[in-house]
C-alpha cells in the first residue's frame, strides 16, 4: 500500500499533464470551429445582401414592368375610342392627299 502513495505524485502529474494537452487540442479545435462559423456566417450575409439587392432590381422591374402595361392599355383605350371617328383633314394634308392620290 506505501508503495502506491509513493507513485500518486507522479500519477497526479500525469493526469494533470494529460489534462492540460486535452485542454489545448480542445482549444485548437474549438478555434478552428470558430473561424469556420465565421467564415459560413460572412458567406451568408453575403448571400443575404446578393439576394436582397435582387429582390429590390426585381421589383424595381416589375414595377416598370407593370407602368408600361398601364401606358399600353390606356393607348389602346385611346385608339379604341378614336374607331369609327375620322377628323376631317387639315387644309394641307388633303393638298398633299390630293396630290398623291387623284
Amino acid at each position: 500500500m506505501m508503495q502506491a502513495l509513493r507513485f500518486l505524485p507522479y500519477l497526479a502529474l500525469a493526469l494533470a499533464g494529460w489534462w492540460l494537452v486535452d485542454l489545448v487540442q480542445d482549444r485548437t479545435q474549438l478555434r478552428g470551429e470558430l473561424a469556420a462559423a465565421q467564415i459560413e456566417i460572412t458567406t451568408a450575409r453575403i448571400a443575404q445582401e446578393q439576394a436582397l439587392e435582387s429582390a429590390r432590381v426585381h421589383r424595381v422591374y416589375l414595377a416598370r414592368a407593370a407602368d408600361h402595361a398601364r401606358q399600353w392599355d390606356a393607348l389602346l383605350n385611346d385608339l379604341q375610342s378614336m374607331e369609327g371617328r375620322d377628323a376631317p383633314l387639315s387644309p394641307l394634308l388633303r393638298a398633299a392627299a390630293e396630290r398623291l392620290w387623284p
